[in-house]
C-alpha cells in the first residue's frame, strides 16, 4: 500500500511508502519567541500523518528540526541582555509546552542546527569544489545561483524576476549577484561562532535543513513539509544546495506545503502584531475544538480564524463525542453497525491515502455518526447495537489525535473537567473559574464558587489531573 502526495515541485501526485517506510522532514521553529496558532498548524498536521501511517503498519521516521542559531535569536538576546543560549532554552521549552497543550506528539528526531555545524561545513566544501559556491575573502561564503540552471523551479519563478534573498546591504558588494545567498556568515564581535576553513563564523539559515536531511534521512526525505511561506527562498535554496552538492542523490520525493492561518480580517503574523498565542487559544476554545478546526481544512489551503468559527468547531466536536458516548455501552453489533464500520474504514483510508485529505476523513466520521444518531432517535434501544462502529470510531478519532476518553470530560478555558453526569455549560464555566482561582491562590473566590455549586447539588473534587464534578449524594 502506498499514499499519494501532491508534490509542489512537479505539480503532480507522487507515490511514497511503497516499501512500507516513510521518511518525513518538517521545518521546525526558530526559537526566539512563543509560537502562535499559525505556527502550530504544521506540527499538528504532520503528527496526525505520522499517527495514521503507523496505524497502517508503515515504519515512519519523523524528523523536525530546531533552528537554535539565527539573527532573530541574537537580536532577542541583545534586547534582553541575556545569553543567546538562554533565549534558545526558554523558547524551546515553550515550544514543547505549547505542543503538549494541543496534544501534539513529538518527532522521532529533533535535531538542532548547532549540533550539525561540521555537516554544514562539509556541505559547503562540496559546493565550493563543484563550483556552486564561492568565498570572496571577507569570511562569508555564498551560493552561486547562476551555477544552478534549475533555480526557481520549486517557487515557479525565473531568477531574473526574483527579489534579493539577502537584504543586508553590507553583503551586496561581495556578491557576484544579488540573488546569491549566504552559506556561511562571518561573525561579528560577541556573536556565537564556530571555526571553519573560511574563518570564524556561523552557518546560514537555509543550510541547516539540507545537512539534517542528509544525516537523519540518508535515503532522502519521502516528504518534506513546511509552510507555503517557506517555498521561497528557504526551500528553493535547500533544493539548490542539496542538488548542487549531490546531484545523483534524491533529496526529496514530494514537497508538501501547508496554507497560512489568517484572521478573518487579515493575515496572522508576528511582524503585524496580530497573532493569537497557543496558550490563549487553548484557554479560549479548548484543544479539541482547535484540532477540529485545523483538520476540517485541507492542509494545502489557507484557513481562517474567528471566535465564531471556533465556537462552531467546539459544538461539532461536542455532538460527535455525545454520540460516541451514547453507543459506548454497546454489547452487540447490528448489520447496520458492521456496514457503517466497514464503510468508515474504507472512506477514511481512501481520504488519508489521497494527499492526507483530513476534511474528507472527518466527513466520513460525521456521516457515520449522523446515521447512528437517526437510528437511535427512531429506536433508542439501538444504542446498544453498535459495538463494531464504536471500536472503529475510537480508532479513527485516536489516529486524528482526538481523545475519545473525553466522553466523560470537557475542556473549558483550558481546564479539563471530568464528570459522571453531563452538566450545563454555565456549571462547567463556574467549575473552570473556580479552578483558576484555586490555582491562583484566590481561595475566597474558590470557596464562594464551591458553595454556589454545592447549593445547586454539585460537589467538586480537586485532583492533580483537574477537577472532578459529581452530583451530591442527596441529588442522585
Amino acid at each position: 500500500m502506498s499514499v499519494r502526495v501532491h508534490d509542489t515541485l512537479s505539480g503532480r501526485e507522487v507515490e511514497v511508502g511503497r516499501d512500507g517506510s516513510v521518511g518525513l522532514y518538517i521545518c521546525g521553529p526558530t526559537v526566539y519567541d512563543h509560537i502562535h496558532i499559525g505556527n502550530a498548524r504544521a506540527p499538528l498536521f504532520w503528527d496526525v500523518v505520522a499517527r495514521y501511517l503507523r496505524s497502517r503498519g508503515y515504519v515512519v521516521r519523523y524528523v523536525q528540526n530546531i533552528t537554535d542559531i539565527e539573527d532573530k535569536i541574537i537580536t532577542r538576546a541583545n534586547e534582553e541582555g541575556i545569553p543567546w543560549k538562554e533565549v534558545v532554552r526558554r523558547y524551546t521549552d515553550s515550544f514543547h509546552e505549547r505542543l503538549a497543550l494541543l496534544g501534539i506528539g513529538g518527532p522521532d528526531v529533533e535535531p538542532r542546527a548547532t549540533e550539525h555545524v561540521p555537516e554544514m561545513i562539509s556541505l559547503i566544501e562540496d559546493l565550493v569544489e563543484r563550483g556552486h559556491a564561492y568565498a570572496p575573502g571577507n569570511g562569508d561564503v555564498y551560493y552561486r545561483v547562476a551555477s544552478y540552471p534549475e533555480y526557481g523551479r520549486l517557487s515557479k519563478q525565473r531568477p531574473q524576476e526574483m527579489r534579493e534573498t539577502e537584504k543586508a546591504a553590507s553583503f551586496a558588494e561581495a556578491k557576484e549577484s544579488p540573488l546569491d545567498f549566504t552559506l556561511w556568515k562571518a561573525s561579528k564581535p560577541g556573536e556565537p561562532s564556530w571555526e571553519s576553513p573560511w574563518g570564524t563564523g556561523r552557518p546560514g539559515w537555509h543550510l541547516e535543513c539540507s545537512a539534517m536531511v542528509e544525516k537523519h534521512l540518508p535515503d532522502g526525505a519521502d516528504i518534506h513539509g513546511g509552510g507555503a511561506d517557506l517555498r521561497f527562498p528557504h526551500h528553493e535554496n535547500e533544493l539548490a544546495q542539496s542538488c548542487g552538492a549531490h546531484p545523483h542523490w534524491t533529496f526529496v520525493r514530494a514537497w508538501a506545503h501547508h496554507g497560512m492561518v489568517n484572521f478573518v480580517e487579515g493575515k496572522m503574523a508576528k511582524s503585524l502584531g496580530n497573532i493569537l498565542g497557543v496558550r490563549e487559544a487553548v484557554e479560549r476554545h479548548g484543544r479539541e475544538a482547535l484540532r477540529m478546526w485545523f483538520l476540517q481544512s485541507h492542509y494545502s489551503q489557507p484557513i481562517d480564524y474567528s471566535d465564531d468559527i471556533l465556537d462552531e468547531k467546539k459544538r461539532s466536536h461536542g455532538r460527535l463525542l455525545r454520540l460516541y458516548r451514547q453507543i459506548s455501552a454497546s454489547e452487540s453489533s447490528s448489520r447496520l453497525s458492521n456496514s457503517l464500520a466497514t464503510e468508515l474504514r474504507t472512506r477514511f483510508d481512501g481520504a488519508m491515502q489521497e494527499d492526507f485529505n483530513t476534511p474528507e476523513a472527518l466527513a466520513a466520521v460525521f456521516e457515520a455518526a449522523g446515521r447512528v444518531g437517526r437510528e437511535v432517535s427512531a429506536r433508542p434501544e439501538a444504542a446498544r447495537e453498535f459495538s463494531t462502529l464504536h471500536g472503529e470510531l475510537g480508532e479513527v478519532l485516536t489516529v486524528l489525535g482526538f481523545d475519545p476518553g473525553l466522553g466523560l470530560a470537557s475542556e473549558v478555558d483550558g481546564i479539563r473537567i471530568r464528570y459522571e453526569e453531563e452538566p450545563e455549560g454555565e456549571t462547567l464555566r463556574r467549575v473552570a473559574e473556580r479552578e483558576k482561582a484555586r490555582r491562583g491562590r484566590d481561595f475566597p473566590t474558590a470557596d464562594q464558587l464551591r458553595d454556589e455549586l454545592r447549593a445547586e447539588g454539585w460537589t467538586v473534587e480537586d485532583t492533580p489531573e483537574g477537577p472532578v464534578l459529581s452530583r451530591a449524594e442527596s441529588q442522585r
